[in-house]
């Protein structure tokens, strides 16, 4: 699926574009690229501190659009059984994420269904499927809302896309309301017109779910619906220089709105002594991101600007992984021992990020993470 003008998309990865070899929008202007290792890219001194444990974690399961619904559940029963705090079902084309996460069953995980379209979820789908899971669980169950893209809401589903963060406003209204104990996913009936969403009577009669409400966004328009509106902030890639700026804007936002802010997520693709094939397979996996214009901006801060210039020329896919060097990878992953992935694990704590959710290249990975 290709990224939204936010970044989103309904997986998060925008992986239409890599399978074409597409560069959408002109080239960016851009110095050369600075080669830097992780430990390297700290301006400022930090705290140490100590790498998260399972207990602290999430996982990231479902999201591929080449995904099989049977191995998403396999890895997620996986992440429960190794103690992993949350598992977060993403949706493609392949399968749903209510289903998902019912087909779960119970389990100590808590569960957050999505990122959903919102301008294909509208707020009664979302508030009766997870009050659904919930009540088939037994989990604490919560929801993530994004933009998605023209093509899964217009092409795919017939819908008027409209301006896609006031879709996402919207609907996190209606669901989460001006309290916590209003909104649909509080069992709270909901009358709203807005501009693109409206709803006028809905009562689930199953319990509330009582969700936490998560949106992802990577530009400032979704940035600003999170932190009015949604209990968490996911950012869907990024590193640790651009999470710690990030978390700072969400402060000041926070302060204006006169509220407490989000918590700050971040995915985080992730692999244990990983062969230079897995490398090359999670670079070219960032080749979409690297494409849409305010990740290439995060890429090219970061050092990597000849890298997006040839991305966003139209170059293969192929000879853009073969350009890339190593710390391109290294910059928004976790890759390497044990040890070198806790480390840049916590790289993102110290920058004050509360939820490191991983994107496991294999559940080997998980396994590993958590035996240490």
């Amino acid at each position: 699926m290709s990224a939204g003008e936010d970044g989103g998309s309904v997986s998060g990865a925008p992986q239409d574009a890599a399978r074409r070899g597409a560069a959408p929008g002109p080239a960016v202007v851009s110095p050369a690229p600075v080669r830097r290792a992780r430990t390297a890219r700290v301006a400022e001194p930090r705290q140490p501190v100590p790498a998260p444990t399972p207990a602290e974690l999430g996982v990231l399961v479902g999201a591929r659009a080449d995904g099989d619904p049977a191995t998403a559940v396999t890895i997620a029963r996986l992440a429960d059984q190794l103690g992993y705090r949350e598992v977060m079902l993403g949706e493609a084309t392949g399968h749903d994420a209510f289903a998902l996460g019912a087909a779960l069953g119970e389990g100590p995980a808590a569960l957050c269904l999505g990122p959903l379209p919102a301008g294909v979820r509208d707020p009664v789908t979302v508030a009766r499927g997870a009050a659904s899971v919930a009540a088939l669980t037994g989990r604490k169950v919560g929801v993530a809302l994004a933009a998605s893209t023209s093509t899964v809401v217009e092409e795919w589903h017939g819908r008027a896309r409209g301006v896609p963060a006031t879709v996402v406003a919207e609907s996190a209204s209606v669901l989460r309301g001006p309290r916590r104990d209003s909104g649909l996913l509080a069992g709270m009936p909901v009358d709203f017109a807005g501009a693109l969403v409206r709803t006028r009577g809905f009562v689930c009669a199953l319990p509330p779910s009582n969700a936490d409400l998560s949106v992802l966004a990577f530009g400032a328009e979704l940035t600003e619906v999170a932190v009015a509106r949604a209990d968490r902030l996911i950012v869907p890639i990024g590193t640790v220089e651009h999470l710690a700026r990030l978390r700072g804007r969400i402060q000041l936002a926070a302060e204006r709105a006169n509220r407490q802010p989000p918590r700050l997520a971040v995915w985080v693709p992730v692999a244990v002594d990983p062969e230079e094939g897995t490398r090359r397979d999670m670079l070219r996996a960032l080749m979409p991101y690297v494409r849409a214009a305010g990740f290439a901006g995060m890429f090219t801060e970061a050092g990597f600007g000849e890298i997006v210039r040839l991305a966003r020329s139209g170059a293969h896919v192929r000879s853009v992984v073969a350009a890339a060097p190593p710390e391109m990878l290294d910059s928004v992953a976790a890759v390497g021992s044990v040890t070198a992935v806790q480390a840049a694990l916590s790289e993102y704590r110290a920058v004050g990020v509360d939820d490191v959710i991983l994107v496991p290249h294999n559940p080997e990975t998980l396994s590993a993470l958590a035996a240490t």
